[in-house]
């Protein structure tokens, strides 16, 4: 996954930022159907800096397979009806970000052994100590590597639509709220491009 500490503040930064814009656009008023959206990409920006951190990767797997499989879900239904902020192909992107955060969750652990990543191993009467171990993978899963490269592909192009209609709102003074949504969901892709790309 990503070493340089540089890029996992950067991400950091970027997917908390994301949350809590998404926090704050829950706590205005708004339709039901749209603050509850905002809750679970709350929840997914929380599930981003936990995978940026490899010392929180494996905090509650089966949670976040959980959520993240409900949450997509739910877009599923909310681009069935319609009933979601943005026209009806923007909660349809977003089931698609949450199957993929679900996907993330569940291939993370073969692509890091795969990559070669160093493992720990506690030393019989050394505690508190621990030796890194190489892996023994022999490379990242093939079927890993075409998915998340597809993925990374669909995101990175999202996330520079939307960061072009984020411009376009500014330049025509669009309501700041909808234009910072634009903004949010060009950095969700962006950094999920990014994440995905470490993966491989």
């Amino acid at each position: 996954m990503i070493e340089a500490t540089g890029l996992k503040w950067i991400l950091t930064i970027v997917f908390a930022g994301t949350g809590f814009f998404c926090v704050y656009r829950c706590l205005r008023q708004g339709p039901v159907t749209s603050r509850f959206g905002d809750v679970l990409h709350a929840a997914m920006c929380a599930g981003m800096v936990a995978m940026v951190w490899p010392a929180t990767m494996s905090f509650a797997r089966l949670p976040q397979l959980a959520l993240f499989g409900f949450a997509a879900a739910w877009f599923v239904v909310a681009t069935a009806r319609g009933a979601a902020h943005g026209g009806r192909w923007h909660p349809g992107y977003h089931a698609v970000m949450m199957a993929a955060m679900a996907w993330m969750v569940f291939a993370m652990p073969r692509a890091m052994v795969g990559s070669g990543a160093a493992t720990t191993m506690d030393m019989p009467g050394m505690e508190g100590m621990a030796m890194a171990l190489p892996s023994a993978g022999g490379g990242v899963p093939a079927d890993v590597v075409v998915v998340a490269l597809v993925l990374a592909s669909v995101f990175c192009l999202a996330g520079l639509a939307f960061l072009a209609r984020a411009i376009d709102g500014v330049r025509v003074a669009l309501p700041p709220v909808r234009t910072a949504g634009w903004g949010a969901d060009a950095l969700m892709g962006l950094g999920t491009t990014v994440m995905l790309l470490a993966m491989v």
